[in-house]
């Protein structure tokens, strides 16, 4: 397996950046699939039915509604905002119905189009990172000498290594030490960090990694959202 559209985005962004490398996928990724909702595709049938069952979540909401089309939001939302109320909102006749139908409002602001097919795209790319890695016997270096991933990612990454066959442990164990060695100098990072404001231990000046540590924490903890 070599560089070619399903690819493309694996090799630009395994590159020794400080972000994680799925994240920037995921990134790019998303922004593909916000766009598509406010284009012409948005009217064709199929479409509408999906954004009428799932709608959107707040966070994608927010990047349609900061997009030009604002009509096209409109247009989707306005549907589903019929198709919601007209099936979750109405008269609860007793306490148990009143249970009922908070429960499916609730559970109904838990569903995102976006969401739905950002996940299924992550999850090809997942495995075809195992499959790359399995052929191309370069992309080894590029995870050894990359700066790791965020934790979610890496999680998704060990969940999906059986794609990489014969040299799934191996590539276990890539995966493994470029983990390590992320979380290994973050820890030093954050140590230096709370060392320097400890009277007690104060020395110097603090490193540009100490000063950027709990940035870089938040983006190892939770992802680049």
């Amino acid at each position: 397996m070599g560089y070619h559209i399903g690819t493309m985005l694996i090799y630009e962004h395994f590159d020794n950046g400080k972000i994680c490398p799925l994240c920037r996928i995921r990134s790019v990724i998303n922004e593909r699939l916000t766009e598509q909702y406010l284009g012409e595709g948005v009217m064709e049938d199929s479409t509408r039915k999906e954004v009428n069952e799932l709608g959107f979540c707040e966070e994608h909401f927010d990047k349609l509604y900061s997009m030009q089309s604002k009509l096209g939001l409109a247009l989707q939302i306005s549907t589903r905002l019929k198709n919601k109320t007209d099936k979750l909102v109405y008269k609860p006749i007793n306490g148990k119905f009143a249970k009922k139908q908070a429960e499916k409002i609730i559970e109904s602001n838990k569903t995102c189009v976006i969401c739905k097919y950002l996940d299924d795209t992550m999850e090809r790319y997942y495995k075809t990172i195992s499959r790359v890695y399995k052929d191309d016997a370069n992309f080894k270096a590029r995870i050894e000498t990359g700066n790791g991933f965020c934790l979610e990612h890496y999680a998704e990454l060990i969940r999906y290594s059986s794609e990489a066959g014969s040299k799934q442990n191996e590539y276990l164990e890539v995966l493994y030490s470029a983990m390590r060695k992320r979380l290994d100098a973050l820890e030093s990072s954050i140590d230096e960090f709370c060392n320097h404001h400890d009277y007690r231990k104060s020395s110097g000046q603090l490193s540009t990694e100490a000063e950027n540590s709990l940035k870089e924490a938040k983006r190892t903890l939770y992802g680049l959202k």
